[in-house]
């Protein structure tokens, strides 16, 4: 028997089409924030420099392009427009990370570039310096090593306190191929290539002499998994200002050890040596997948400019990660979360003196939040949820002590927190607006600190708050006495004004249930941009858009995918389950061991609370979602047939035993069932290391495909053929099952694409696809 298809009538006209084409193009063209700093001006202690880059997607050229912007603001109260001017923007092209010297008066900047070659298609890379608008140096790198790591969990790029050195993360040069017909060439100097300091390596050396390639080049060097594939391990890279050398740092440190290094700063000893610390990954036993991770085995580690007198400055009990050095380059600063268990949760900020190794605590775990304030917490703190604390992250208060700002999770909104690190003292700055937002720190200067700011109604752009550090600053208190919108970012977009005026937006919550659900819920404000089948009723349709994870959390913000639903017609509800960040550990604890009943049962609901209340048409209820969504979206289809008319899931987990083999986080498998994994993979235990059939079964019982033969309702799935964290084998597989059995499937694949689907074209056309499958079915 045929599977059943709509009937082209289902299709909207072409008018509609049109309409939804233009309105996917003004969303995702209306440019968000990337990067911004703030610094104060001799001429006026009102008036401040802002330098910014904003990020947009063309569709044209199907590209990201970054733009860079400067501006000088007023500050002064009095002054009813902020803006003094705002430069025309500046494409950025080829640049991969830059920074500014942290030296008072100074106008040195690093910035690394990768463009285009005529050898082959392959990348230039070049080291600029720049003093203030001149360039004052060009430093080619390509000779030296590979491309520049630029990620969050592995990139960095820091000027030396001295202005004597930089270090950055590249991947090391290539070894050559073979050369063709190298045996009739003569013998090179091949036995001079040696550095002096390490051991002969016959076999590459015999190889070469005749034009052979060293067989280095065919070892197994594992990547660190999705957005990494095909990288070769990082290393350091130092170079030194002055001289333009470039040293990449080995000297088998790493390899030998088994550490892989990212994320470096420079502090400095009392003897005035500056030294290089940064974040060694522990990749003895293999490479983790690293991204949307925070429980990788790992230490902080210190050494010489060099590369010599390597020290773990951590123990090795904790996942650590972010060092930053404290303004006077003395102690560093970082995160650190349970090592193994769940990818995300409850972090700590700690502190360690680089001489001493003094560790000392500034911020600890919380498992569960308390209403009411302490000594040194804000009420209602949940606990820090963090990635990466930001790269200027300091500021001193009028006491000269340092604060420290931080970028976390509470609840349904991104907030911020300023935290002393002399008393301890945590903050919380709270919202330009409301009680729930999007805020993140982006620089600091004076009593001015700078952030971009988002609602799902309102765009991001930059805001500035006046800090007050109140009478007695020793006790380590901040507050923000004034709010500034800067509107220097996306206030004359269309998208912009169209998001404004067509979002209403609010946050549920159901304490008759439990403390740790909330639902970010979007509907349309007035007339919707496209008249169809399903918009034209007493109620809306919904959807049902649950985040991945599924320790993250949706906040309330911009999100793309969500604010195109509802432009067009849909009331969305992104589900913040139990188990979501920012409500406490105890929340993410909930769930572990429960993935597949606990938040599946929260999702519906939700759903069905919002029909209960009227809010939407209980006959039109579709779903959407992604990787763990995925993964709850295929139990829906198979345990709750005819709650959804549709379903849309995005590179789904629907098979966790066969996902273990081939998947970048392999403790997933484990830690979600509440299963301890081994990350050192030591047979001595093979429970935790091995597949038996015992941890088979479990995930057996918590997988979506033994459900596969009840589904009845339409189900699309999106998938990235280059996908490392859900095998798109995954999805294929679910697809054969469905069709095979009579089902109403479809599978598109988009081949460039990785696991989020955030290409250009996988984003345009996931969405075209999904709306027009939504089309069909209500």
């Amino acid at each position: 028997m045929p599977v059943e298809k709509p009937s082209t009538t289902s299709l909207p006209d072409h008018t509609t089409m049109s309409k939804v084409w233009e309105t996917l193009d003004l969303v995702y063209s209306t440019p968000t924030v990337v990067s911004a700093s703030i610094s104060s001006t001799k001429s006026n202690e009102n008036l401040y420099a802002v330098e910014y880059t904003t990020k947009q997607t063309d569709f044209v050229r199907d590209v990201h392009r970054q733009y860079s912007h400067s501006s000088m603001i007023n500050l002064d109260s009095a002054s009813s427009d902020h803006v003094v001017f705002n430069s025309s923007p500046t494409e950025l092209v080829g640049t991969v990370l830059s920074a500014k010297s942290d030296k008072p008066g100074s106008s040195l900047k690093v910035v690394l570039k990768s463009v285009d070659s005529s050898a082959g298609g392959k990348k230039a890379n070049f080291v600029e310096i720049w003093n203030g608008s001149c360039l004052a140096k060009n430093i080619p790198v390509s000779d030296s090593h590979g491309e520049f790591y630029s990620d969050v969990s592995l990139g960095g790029l820091d000027i030396s306190p001295s202005e004597k050195y930089i270090v950055y993360v590249a991947e090391p040069k290539e070894i050559p191929k073979s050369t063709p017909r190298g045996y009739v060439k003569a013998a090179s100097t091949a036995l001079n290539s040696g550095k002096p300091d390490e051991p002969l390596d016959l076999e590459s050396i015999s190889r070469s002499l005749v034009g052979l390639a060293s067989p280095h080049r065919y070892k197994f060097n594992e990547d660190f998994g999705e957005t990494y594939t095909g990288k070769r391990p990082p290393t350091l890279v130092v170079v030194d200002i002055q001289t333009e050398e470039v040293s990449v740092i080995d000297c088998n440190l790493f390899s030998i050890s088994g550490i892989s290094p990212g994320q470096p700063t420079w502090v400095t000893k009392d003897s005035g040596d500056e030294c290089i610390v940064f974040t060694g990954y522990n990749t003895k036993s293999r490479n983790f997948g690293l991204i949307y991770t925070q429980n990788r085995p790992s230490d902080i580690y210190m050494c010489s400019a060099d590369g010599r007198d390597l020290v773990a400055l951590t123990d090795g009990s904790s996942s650590v990660r972010s060092p930053r050095a404290t303004p006077d380059k003395k102690t560093v600063v970082y995160l650190a979360s349970a090592k193994g268990g769940p990818h995300a949760g409850s972090a700590r900020l700690v502190q360690v003196d680089i001489v001493s190794r003094q560790v000392s605590e500034i911020i600890p775990f919380v498992s569960k939040r308390s209403l009411n304030p302490t000594e040194l917490l804000p009420s209602n703190f949940p606990g820090l949820y963090s990635l990466a604390l930001p790269e200027k992250p300091w500021l001193t208060n009028s006491s000269g002590e340092d604060i420290l700002f931080v970028n976390s999770i509470n609840e349904s909104s991104d907030v911020v927190y300023a935290v002393n690190i002399k008393s301890n003292k945590v903050s919380e700055l709270g919202l330009p607006s409301g009680k729930f937002g999007s805020l993140m720190y982006l620089s600091s200067c004076n009593n001015i600190a700078l952030f971009s700011y988002s609602t799902p109604s309102s765009t991001q752009d930059l805001v500035c708050a006046t800090l007050d550090f109140g009478i007695q600053a020793q006790s380590g208190a901040v507050s923000v006495s004034h709010w500034t919108c800067l509107n220097l970012v996306s206030k004359d977009f269309l998208g912009s004004s169209l998001i404004r005026d067509g979002i209403d937006w609010e946050v549920l919550e159901y304490p008759e249930r439990t403390n740790y659900l909330q639902t970010v819920l979007t509907k349309p404000k007035g007339k919707p941009l496209i008249s169809t089948q399903f918009t034209s009723g007493d109620f809306p349709p919904l959807v049902i858009f649950p985040h991945g994870g599924p320790h993250v959390t949706y906040t309330a913000g911009i999100n793309l995918i969500p604010t195109l639903f509802t432009l067009l017609g849909f009331v969305v509800a992104q589900v913040n389950y139990t188990g979501s960040l920012g409500f406490g550990q105890e929340s993410i604890d909930l769930l572990v061991g429960n993935i597949g009943n606990l938040e599946v049962e929260e999702i519906v609901f939700v759903a069905k609370d919002l029909v209960k209340k009227g809010v939407v048409d209980g006959g039109k209820l579709v779903y959407s979602g992604g990787s763990h969504s995925g993964f709850t979206g295929a139990h829906l289809a198979g345990r709750f047939p005819g709650l959804f008319k549709a379903l849309v899931i995005r590179n789904p987990a629907i098979s966790i035993g066969e996902m273990f083999a081939k998947t970048d986080i392999p403790d997933w498998c484990f830690s979600q069932l509440g299963l301890e994994y081994n990350f050192d993979m030591s047979l001595q235990k093979q429970s935790g290391t091995l597949l038996t059939p015992e941890a088979y079964a479990k995930m057996w019982e918590i997988s979506p495909q033994r459900y596969a033969l009840n589904v009845s309702d339409p189900v699309l799935i999106n998938i990235g053929a280059k996908d490392r964290r859900v095998p798109p084998e995954q999805g294929y597989q679910y697809y054969r099952l469905l069709k095979s059995n009579n089902k109403i499937a479809q599978c598109n694949v988009y081949n460039d694409a990785d696991h989020p689907l955030d290409t250009p074209e996988s984003s345009r056309e996931s969405f075209i696809s999904s709306f027009l499958f939504f089309y069909q079915y209500l």
